[in-house]
């Protein structure tokens, strides 16, 4: 199994792919807008599966395969293509160097995958524009591909179990409420930018913040989130309204708030849901307003509503 907000625009075809044998030519589209060739490296009866999601400016590509492969071809020529390499049994090789489960490798445009994978491998593939990262003050290196961080950070292993209802392969050809689609593509691009921002140093990563900046900071934010609404903004939008990178974003945040951006727009959402459910007067479904509000994996949100408020959501929609 795989490690098991709403935007104003519609979702795009979602498409999945489950493989019992070896089928290069379906192989070869693994990553939208690229063109891959795949070799069978050890023997074996292969199966596998790929998921693709796509939205009106990022695409998502979930696989896992049993045997281990080696791809190699094109990627996106017009988007930055992040990889990750979730889980294998055993190192991956990417570009004849060895990576680890858990490794984030970011490619520029028009680069080159020669990537080895192991056994059991599951990946995942995220393509987002060039000026998303630059938003949130990341540059990317002109080499082809920069293998960018050692390990899966706890907070971005969560959000791919969030996630997963939504994006993997068994999720993604289940219908989903409109919006859905894009809120968990933007849920999944925050957690890989902060996730990239905790190992690529920013251009003003070691200015130091005064009080006053740090109020500044967080008061553009705030504006912010007021003007746009808690479901359509995106944490390289908020950098971008606070004018600054979003590693000194994090630092104002947990300064101010003693949590990070992304875990302030969590709570967030968990009060608006809360709201839902209190003026419904237990006509209002959990379910509904959950996914409205970007929780895809509902035994994580009830696990975390409940936590946070003290009761289970269904108790607080019958209860009031």
């Amino acid at each position: 199994m795989f490690p098991a907000p709403l935007l104003p625009v519609p979702d795009l075809p979602v498409r999945s792919s489950l493989m019992l044998d070896f089928d290069p030519d379906v192989m070869s589209v693994a990553i939208q807008d690229g063109a891959l060739e795949h070799v069978q490296l050890e023997p074996g009866q292969f199966c596998g599966q790929i998921a693709h999601t796509a939205t009106l400016d990022s695409r998502v590509d979930w696989g896992r395969y049993n045997l281990s492969l080696l791809a190699r071809g094109d990627l996106s020529r017009d988007m930055l293509t992040i990889a990750m390499a979730v889980h294998g049994q055993g190192d991956w090789r990417v570009h004849g160097r060895d990576a680890l489960s858990g490794d984030v490798v970011v490619f520029a445009e028009r680069a080159e995958l020669l990537a080895v994978l192991p056994p059991k491998a599951q990946w995942l593939s995220v393509q987002v524009p060039r000026a998303r990262l630059e938003a949130a003050g990341l540059s990317v290196r002109p080499c082809p591909a920069s293998r960018v961080s050692v390990g899966m950070l706890p907070q971005l292993q969560r959000t791919l179990t969030d996630l997963a209802p939504v994006l993997s392969p068994s999720g993604a050809a289940q219908p989903h409420a409109p919006g859905a689609l894009a809120l968990a593509h933007d849920q999944l691009v925050a957690a890989l930018l902060s996730h990239l921002a905790c190992h690529s140093p920013t251009r003003d990563a070691g200015l130091p913040l005064s009080p006053g900046e740090r109020w500044q900071v967080v008061r553009r934010a705030e504006r912010y989130l007021h003007e746009q609404g808690e479901t359509s903004v995106r944490v390289e939008d908020l950098c971008s309204a606070a004018c600054t990178s979003l590693s000194r974003l994090e630092r104002a945040f947990r300064e101010t708030f003693g949590v990070s951006p992304r875990r302030y727009l969590t709570l967030r959402r968990l009060a608006a849901v809360r709201r839902e459910l209190l003026r419904g007067g237990g006509s209002v479904s959990v379910t509904e307003v959950a996914t409205r509000w970007g929780f895809f994996h509902l035994g994580r949100f009830a696990q975390e509503y409940r936590t946070l408020f003290g009761e289970r959501p269904s108790h607080t929609a019958r209860a009031h």
